[in-house]
């Protein structure tokens, strides 16, 4: 076990991460049984979406499962994160919690502006925002989960997509507690996957799509389109930029226009106020005014998994599958 240890905290996992994956009856008297290894490395293995044979190997190495090797995109400069680790366990649950929805994958509407009108009509809601776009998703057989933290020190992405053999998923993994931010890199993730860029067996990785890069210009087209796609989808046009006359705009006035314009044209207001920190800079402003639209509702990863494990029937899992779903998902037991 100490060699495999080994080779993969070599690869990128380190080792009290890789003990964080394993049930709680794997004690240290039963890692120092050699008669263990095996059943051992067959958990991490399928917890981290690895084949177990090569583990076994008189010089153990680490080989995935799938055949194409992610596509990491919106790399900030000077910033490039080791997401080796979430990935891996991103894609072991995506693989999961695919194999356990019942709803056939239905393609989604390859135009933003016909997606939004089927949310809206079919779905309804006062705007387009993150729960009925949730269930949209979930309708057509995408589920969408929430990445929680994957360990002490383990970087995360901000949102994925998981092509398995039958359906893709959507992974949400930014920390943050908005629904405004969480919706965007949900309609960012949903633009992907209607737009064609994620094939079956394939991983696309949004590495960072937070502060200061919220629908920024990039050279990666598939990203541009992607970016183009949510802002048409939330706001019912591609240019849709938000600025206000007033330059000493305070964040209860930015929060109160933002209301009764999105009430008015069915946009998510704290999405118009992310939208407009990206626009003016005025970051601080415009997360308040995202902070107080929400006001008492709950967090925005609480709400992501409510849709999840609403959707699922846990029973189909086995006890120590569902225990780990759980806690990656940040699901208390």
């Amino acid at each position: 076990m100490n060699k495999i240890f080994g080779s993969l905290e070599a690869a990128g996992y380190p080792r009290g991460f890789q003990r964080s994956l394993l049930p709680e009856w794997v004690t240290p008297e039963v890692l120092a049984d050699d008669a263990a290894s095996s059943e051992v490395a067959a958990i991490l293995a399928k917890r981290l979406a690895l084949r177990v044979s090569p583990l076994f190997a008189q010089t153990p190495h680490v080989e995935s499962l799938r055949r194409n090797d992610p596509k990491y995109k919106r790399s900030i400069p000077n910033k490039s994160k080791d997401l080796t680790a979430a990935t891996s366990v991103a894609v072991a649950v995506a693989e999961s919690i695919a194999a356990a929805c019942t709803t056939p994958f239905k393609a989604f509407p390859e135009t933003a502006g016909a997606l939004r009108d089927v949310v809206l009509s079919k779905v309804g809601g006062k705007w387009l925002g993150l729960r009925n776009l949730l269930m949209m998703c979930w309708a057509h057989g995408v589920p969408v989960i929430y990445l929680s933290e994957v360990g002490e020190g383990i970087a995360k992405m901000d949102g994925m997509v998981v092509h398995t053999e039958n359906r893709p998923v959507i992974v949400l993994s930014k920390a943050s507690d908005l629904w405004a931010w969480q919706l965007y890199i949900l309609a960012h993730e949903v633009g992907h996957i209607a737009l064609g860029h994620v094939d079956p067996d394939e991983i696309l990785v949004d590495e960072e799509l937070g502060k200061d890069s919220y629908a920024m210009e990039d050279s990666d087209p598939d990203e541009r389109a992607a970016d183009a796609f949510a802002i048409e989808l939330l706001n019912g046009r591609r240019d849709a930029s938000y600025r206000v006359s007033d330059e000493k705009v305070n964040s209860a006035t930015l929060a109160d226009v933002a209301y009764r314009y999105g009430v008015q044209q069915k946009i998510d207001p704290g999405h118009i106020v992310l939208n407009f920190a990206h626009n003016t800079g005025k970051w601080a402003v415009g997360i308040a005014a995202a902070r107080m639209l929400q006001d008492q509702n709950p967090p925005a990863p609480l709400v992501i998994n409510e849709a999840t494990w609403g959707h699922l029937d846990e029973s189909v899992f086995p006890d120590d599958t569902l225990a780990f779903l759980r806690k990656a998902t940040g699901v208390s037991v």
